[in-house]
């Protein structure tokens, strides 16, 4: 009787990287040499290759899955015949960043290959309030730690040496983090003119912003930073405005600004324009002085050195997302 030896191949491929969005779902991509009888594991290296998810004689073996992934798991089941053993994660958490490893067996030999996790929450909403000369920049449930910085373009009077920044950052139950910065300045009207308005004029009151701007950002006029006057989606495909201002809102252009009427002293104050994406904020302030007897100063609007304001940029981003953005130039 001759010894028959059985020889089994073995296959250890390349590393690869996901990144994976925060509460979404992620795919673990995994590839072999399917068979008749396939084999396949997912296992979390770091903890002591816990075991995430397993499929043998044609079905999940799940017996054995950890408790954290249940429910939270699944293969391309029609997928398989045809090499594919990629895995399904379900509602991604911060717990789930590592590396995995996929292992697979055939009848041809066996295969393992290494996945490595990165997550991240970004930066879904950028808020940014003034109120008594205090410009306040926050957003909430960012992942990895982010970084807030604040750009200026302005004829508004920024002291470096009176400039107080207060930043706040908290981690949640959850492990996300929530920013807060606020920064302080002074507004210096001694050296500037005002907009002027009177009842009987119109008024432009103006945005200064691009019309590819206006395309990818959606724009919110307010009142004293408090009182909303309206909302404009992007391309000004939907446009709101506010029953209490519907009087005083003759149009708005296609720069973005403000075509006001119909004026009295209330509405004397601070106009912003606020452009605004997920990921950055861009406010312009423009004081606005009722002159009841100086009727025809402004009849054709607002000259370009009448105007005073202040661009703020308020800029958070997760430095892994800086990264990923670089490395698709």
């Amino acid at each position: 009787m001759t010894d028959q030896t059985q020889f089994v191949c073995f296959y250890s491929l390349a590393e690869n990287h996901v990144t994976c969005v925060f509460s979404e779902d992620c795919v673990l991509p995994c590839s072999f040499h399917p068979d008749s009888e396939n084999i396949i594991h997912w296992l979390k290296v770091e903890d002591k290759d816990l075991t995430i998810h397993s499929y043998y004689y044609s079905t999940y073996q799940l017996k054995q899955q950890s408790q954290r992934y249940r429910g939270r798991t699944a293969l391309f089941n029609d997928q398989i015949p045809k090499g594919n053993a990629s895995l399904l994660l379900r509602g991604i958490t911060l717990q789930d960043q590592g590396r995995y490893k996929c292992y697979t067996s055939t009848i041809k030999g066996n295969m393992e290959s290494f996945i490595n996790i990165a997550v991240e929450a970004p930066v879904r909403l950028v808020d940014i309030q003034l109120s008594d000369d205090i410009i306040t920049c926050s957003s909430t449930g960012i992942y990895p730690e982010p970084k807030l910085t604040w750009s200026t373009d302005s004829d508004l009077s920024f002291d470096p040496g009176t400039i107080q920044n207060s930043t706040s950052i908290k981690v949640d139950d959850q492990g996300l983090y929530d920013i807060t910065r606020t920064k302080q300045f002074s507004r210096d009207l001694t050296n500037t003119s005002p907009v002027q308005g009177s009842p009987s004029s119109e008024v432009s009151i103006p945005c200064s912003v691009s019309q590819s701007d206006l395309l990818t950002f959606n724009l919110t006029w307010r009142f004293n930073q408090m009182v909303t006057i309206l909302t404009s989606t992007k391309d000004a495909s939907q446009m709101y405005i506010d029953d209490k201002w519907k009087e005083q809102v003759q149009s708005l252009s296609d720069s973005g600004s403000l075509q006001l009427h119909k004026l009295t002293m209330v509405h004397q104050g601070t106009y912003s324009c606020e452009l605004s994406t997920a990921r950055d904020t861009h406010l312009i302030l423009t004081y606005l002085q009722i002159t009841p007897d100086k009727l025809s100063d402004v009849s054709d609007g607002l000259s370009p050195g009448s105007i005073t304001g202040i661009i703020i940029v308020a800029v958070i981003i997760a430095a892994v997302i800086c990264y990923l953005l670089r490395g698709k130039l």
